[in-house]
């Protein structure tokens, strides 16, 4: 479907009242020109006679009449435009609220995370969101929409009027002029078109814009003195995405000259026809006036102005909207399940043959993984970095579904149970956690948004060793955790993620029963770290627990550790015994303590190592 009249066909839904009100006022926008034509006419063709026989005679009366319509008609065109404009606004706005209302819905109805990891999602996401360099939106196009309908009715009113004196020069205007616009709006969408087959180039030149324009970037840039590397690939990347729209500019260059020489020879063949004719007498005065301004009526079919761009490039993102609703919709998108949750993990999770690649790679991360974890106890996976660990709290997590073997919760396989249901009995923070630019109560609270108490959040803060981070702001847990917002306050690597943890144990206050942290204290030095677990492991005794970690002389006191490595399980068992068997835990153990032994020679947190 054209994506000019999907946006037509989707305003009703928008709002019924607003789009009756805009149609009446542009067939009423329509009809001024023709009436404007017909009443002019009449006033010429009055003056004679009022002339001769004076204001109180009928001549004198029609005359009056007649500018009384006239300017009636002449007062209305000068009032419904801007009222038209107006009107289609509001209906505009009400429709690119929903547009945009349809994209966040798109993007967070998968109960999984891979199609956000997924490059053409992202193109899509991004051309429903805009026309990549273009600033005009669906309200702008439908103001452009009820505009040019005006305008075509219009001329299509006033070729009525012209065809009372040659049927076949109204039916020829109308088609040249048709034909015109046809033409020019036909450029305009093939424009259009080659910047949306960019979407990626234009994606890569915003990610520069944005590493020049944002703080997350802005310190690295000067130090290293990136700027003039950044404006480069911005403008390079930019130039690249813009050069099939350039080309196609060169390329219909002349198409503009031609379309105006056919318009203004059409132009000339009626007045040059209507001038012979009062010339001829075969119309007088009053018709000469009606036809000339009827055929200057016709032209207003041949609109093309910023109201055509502004529809061309803002329903462009209705086409990749809907593209957006299906592709998030295929299989390879899809985490299902409507089994319940309730009181899981009761005996345990088990991960049985797990193999598991991300979509898109070759190499698998798991190929084969066993692992099993008893309800109410304690377990610790560490590794080096790159060894499959936070994917493994993904699959917990239900993120991304195994793509091979299966992950059972008391023997019932995860696929067969409910994500969100799943979810609500899961309290997770990952290594790259969010900050959220809100309040306290907030960045705590999100743990469980629909449990919020305050009452509630201070006893998961205390747990975090937050509380003390909180009665310290400004405002308490109402102040904004953002420096850009005016009166909020940032906070430091550790005081975030105590806020984090604080999160995680809100979530298990509200009924989550396991509990999952990936690399929850790596902005804390090692002897915190040590102390934090060590009060972990006793707030959170007969909890299901997973710390994942990748300093191994922090977790020593869980009840059972893991080594995983290349996407394996290679040793297992209680510290002690790992230590015993000498092997790779014993020997990463000993070469990180190594290097943090303490002033007195122990290891951080106790003489182990």
């Amino acid at each position: 479907m054209p994506p000019v009249l999907a946006a037509a066909r989707s305003l009703p839904a928008v709002s019924p009242r607003l789009t009756a009100a805009t149609v009446a006022l542009v067939l009423v926008l329509a009809a001024l020109p023709a009436a404007f034509a017909v009443a002019s006419g009449s006033l010429v063709g009055s003056i004679p006679g009022a002339a001769t026989d004076g204001w109180s005679s009928p001549a004198g009366r029609r005359l009056a009449g007649a500018v009384a319509v006239v300017v009636g008609v002449f007062v209305l065109q000068q009032v419904a435009g801007p009222a038209l404009r107006e009107l289609a606004d509001a209906l505009g706005r009400r429709a690119e609220a929903r547009l945009r209302s349809q994209v966040m819905v798109a993007t967070l109805v998968p109960a999984g995370v891979a199609h956000l990891e997924d490059p053409d999602v992202a193109d899509l996401v991004r051309d429903a969101e805009s026309v990549s360099t273009g600033q005009a939106t669906l309200s702008d196009a439908v103001v452009g929409m009820a505009m040019v309908s005006a305008s075509s009715l219009a001329g299509v009113a006033s070729a009525a009027v012209l065809a009372a004196y040659r049927w076949w020069l109204a039916a020829g205007l109308l088609g040249v002029y048709a034909v015109v616009t046809w033409v020019l709006v036909g450029q305009l969408r093939t424009t259009v078109g080659a910047l949306r087959g960019n979407t990626r180039r234009f994606r890569r030149s915003s990610y520069f814009r944005d590493l020049a324009l944002g703080t997350a970037a802005g310190k690295e840039l000067r130090v290293f003195g990136l700027g003039s590397w950044v404006l480069e690939r911005f403008a390079g990347e930019w130039q690249l995405a813009m050069a099939g729209f350039w080309h196609q500019q060169r390329k219909g260059r002349w198409v503009p000259v031609i379309c105006a020489a056919s318009v203004t020879g059409a132009q000339v063949v009626t007045h040059v026809l209507l001038a012979r004719s009062a010339v001829a007498g075969d119309i007088d005065l009053s018709q000469l006036v009606t036809f000339a301004g009827a055929a200057a009526g016709v032209a207003t079919v041949l609109s093309i102005g910023w109201d055509n761009l502004n529809i061309t490039y803002g329903t462009a993102a209705l086409p990749a909207a809907a593209a957006l609703e299906r592709a998030v919709a295929e299989p390879r998108f899809t985490v299902g399940g409507t089994g319940a949750a309730d009181g899981m993990p009761a005996t345990g999770i088990t991960l049985e043959g797990v193999n598991f690649t991300y979509p898109g790679r070759s190499t698998p991360v798991f190929d084969g993984l066993d692992l099993t974890i008893p309800a109410g106890r304690s377990l610790a996976i560490v590794g080096v970095n790159g060894a499959g660990k936070t994917t493994l709290v993904k699959l917990l997590a239900r993120l991304y579904d195994p793509t091979g073997g299966r992950i059972a919760v008391d023997g019932v396989d995860l696929r067969q149970v409910d994500p969100v249901a799943w979810r609500r009995r899961v309290a997770a923070i990952f290594q790259d956690f969010v900050r959220y630019e809100l309040s306290a109560a907030d960045n705590v609270g999100f743990g469980a948004v629909d449990h919020r108490d305050r009452g509630a959040l201070a006893t998961a803060a205390a747990r975090a060793g937050a509380l003390g981070v909180v009665d310290a702001l400004p405002d308490g847990w109402d102040t904004v955790l953002s420096p850009r917002t005016p009166g909020g306050v940032d906070l430091s690597g550790g005081q975030w993620q105590r806020i984090a943890l604080a999160r995680a144990y809100f979530a298990v206050e509200a009924g989550a029963s396991l509990l999952i942290l990936d690399e929850p204290t790596a902005a804390l030095d090692v002897r915190a770290e040590a102390a934090f677990y060590d009060q972990f492991l006793e707030l959170t005794e007969g909890l299901t627990t997973i710390v994942i970690s990748h300093r191994f002389s922090t977790v020593r006191r869980a009840d059972r550790i893991v080594v995983i490595d290349e996407g394996r399980i290679v040793e297992s068992g209680p510290h002690d015994a790992l230590m015993a068997e000498g092997g790779r835990y014993a020997r990463l153990f000993g070469l990180q303590a190594a290097h943090v032994v303490g002033p007195a020679g122990d290891a951080p947190g106790g003489g182990d190592g």
